[in-house]
């Protein structure tokens, strides 16, 4: 089960990684893009965690790193291996920064107009959103008679996977899922 207590402590360790997911920093102007992007990376290296890269492997295999990204990843991989528990806590860290991210965005300057750029993030950001939310219901045993009447109707069919996923597979994989949910709507296939 996901520890309050541990999300909180990676809260802080998520601020030195980015401004743009996890300070409140007024004088950015971040889109639905920029938080997705972002998030985006930060879960892959998650993913590779999971698969069991080392830090090195990390950094030497990411193309393109500069010097600050390379810091973010080494201190993401820090994060997300400091106890047993910490990889599935920085993934739900990140989840959650991702929604307070979109959330400033949305309260800024609303929901974007239907046919542009925008728009297509905006979504993704709902949708990944939901599935963590249902993730995280399933990890407090929530019973999923409880969490589908909260759902829309079409996404019942989502929320039964991620409870079962969980509950085969466990909570590294139903993450390590929602993450690869997120990749494929950010591509366009969503």
């Amino acid at each position: 089960m996901v520890r309050l207590a541990s999300i909180a402590r990676f809260y802080l360790m998520l601020a030195t990684l980015t401004p743009a997911l996890a300070a409140a920093d007024t004088t950015s102007e971040q889109s639905f893009e920029t938080c997705s992007m972002i998030t985006s990376e930060y879960v892959t290296v998650l993913q590779l965690v999971a698969k069991g890269f080392s830090k090195s492997q990390l950094t030497e295999s990411l193309p393109g790193l500069s010097p600050a990204a390379e810091k973010r990843v080494t201190t993401l991989f820090d994060a997300a291996t400091a106890s047993k528990s910490a990889l599935v806590d920085t993934f739900s860290a990140v989840n959650a920064e991702y929604a307070k991210c979109s959330k400033r965005v949305y309260d800024r300057s609303g929901r974007p107009p239907p046919a542009s750029r925008e728009s297509h993030f905006y979504f993704c950001a709902g949708e990944n959103k939901l599935r963590y939310e249902v993730l995280i219901s399933a990890t407090l045993d929530a019973p999923i008679s409880k969490v589908l009447p909260q759902l829309p109707a079409t996404r019942e069919p989502i929320a039964r996977a991620i409870y079962d996923l969980y509950h085969s597979d466990g909570v590294t994989a139903a993450f390590d899922a929602i993450g690869d949910e997120l990749k494929y709507c950010l591509n366009g296939q969503g």
